[in-house]
């Protein structure tokens, strides 16, 4: 046994031929079995200095998914309902099956990018790795908060980064192939006011009667419908996306046609009609479940009008392409669509507005082209 001054723990080869570490917190004995000695001296060397900060014995037996678990019982209270479920979901799906028995004091970047790279190659997507990751950094930057961690390993580890994905939408003719098929729907006014307004799906969704100014011809949109959860509405995420816009005067006649037609359903429901004073509803009043909108209602249409397949969330780009497209300025399109920034328009759409670089190149050459001149010219001008 290799011999250590008090507190520093012991390092021995047991009879197996494995090496143990072992060290006293509290007056209770931690330890570290492993065939490499230079493993167990690591993890040594690392314990004693968490002790020396204050890590206490409680606290250097807690795993990682223990941890996972408090951090999002705490942060519950601050979190949308759909936050909280996808949360739970990135936790309880990927981070305790793959690294949830490791200790959140014996955490290092090295397990925490293996974690990374194993879900990869069992062919997790880009998009919920960098997800996952991003909850996985906050729970353990709190473990930093409290003591429970010296560092926050993930700082270190890097999940692959998300593939480039060409925005997807409509041209106006395309847009207009797709109004056609869509007439006689009963949710065709849901797609006209999409595509002309670009609302976000959970949006128009949570869309109330009560927020339509017939006579101001104006839409608030103040409010999403939530995927999950006990609460059917939520607030919107920041304050720019809770807005007002205007609605064309067809746009008006459209929605007029549609409570005609939502008349018509609720007196057919009779008693099982729920009332939610929502513009879109079921057949039954109740909000529209967004995976019926798109798989029930959308999907089909595309085929129906013969149009390239695009996700329910690229009318939204459909609607910025055809505004910008016609001249409309980007702080104003920055607005319809209720995003924080109008730079974050000019990102996603800025190559879509046409004529922005109009006559750049020949200013350029006006303003830095060379000019021939002689010391001799400039002396007989004087």
């Amino acid at each position: 046994m290799a011999k250590r001054g008090h507190g520093e723990g012991t390092i021995y080869k047991r009879a197996d031929g494995k090496w143990r570490a072992q060290v006293s917190v509290g007056g209770k004995r931690l330890s570290k079995t492993h065939t490499k000695r230079s493993v167990v001296a690591e993890w040594l060397r690392k314990t004693t200095g968490q002790i020396g900060m204050g890590l206490t014995y409680d606290q250097a037996r807690v795993s990682l998914a223990d941890h996972l678990q408090r951090w999002l019982a705490g942060v519950q209270g601050s979190l949308r309902a759909s936050t909280y479920s996808h949360y739970k979901l990135l936790i309880d799906k990927y981070l305790i099956p793959s690294i949830g028995d490791a200790l959140v004091k014996d955490l290092s970047p090295d397990l925490v990018q293996f974690c990374y790279d194993e879900l990869t190659r069992a062919g997790v997507g880009a998009h919920t790795l960098i997800k996952m990751h991003a909850v996985l950094h906050e729970a353990l930057r709190r473990a930093v908060e409290t003591g429970l961690a010296a560092r926050n390993p993930s700082d270190a580890a890097r999940p692959p980064a998300a593939p480039a994905q060409e925005m997807k939408f409509w041209s106006e003719t395309e847009a207009n192939r797709f109004l056609m098929a869509a007439r006689g729907n009963r949710l065709y006014a849901l797609f006209y006011l999409a595509i002309v307004s670009g609302g976000r799906q959970m949006e128009l969704c949570g869309l109330q009667w009560s927020d339509l100014d017939w006579t101001g011809g104006q839409l608030r949109i103040q409010r999403q419908l939530l995927r999950s959860g006990d609460e059917i509405f939520g607030p919107q995420k920041t304050a720019r996306a809770k807005r007002t816009i205007s609605l064309g005067a067809g746009t008006l006649d459209v929605l007029r046609a549609h409570l005609a037609l939502q008349a018509r359903e609720r007196r057919l429901a009779g008693s099982g009609w729920l009332e939610h004073g929502l513009i879109f509803t079921s057949t039954t009043g109740t909000p529209v479940h967004h995976k019926n909108l798109v798989d029930r209602y959308f999907k089909p249409l595309v085929q129906a009008a013969g149009v390239k397949p695009i996700r329910f969330h690229d009318l939204r780009h459909t609607a910025a392409a055809i505004m910008l497209s016609h001249g409309r300025p980007p702080i104003v399109v920055s607005r319809i669509l209720g995003h924080a920034r109008v730079s974050i328009t000019l990102d996603i759409y800025g190559h879509l507005i046409p004529g922005l670089d109009a006559g750049v190149g020949d200013m350029m050459d006006e303003l830095v082209a060379p000019v021939e001149w002689s010391v001799e010219t400039e002396k007989s001008e004087k």
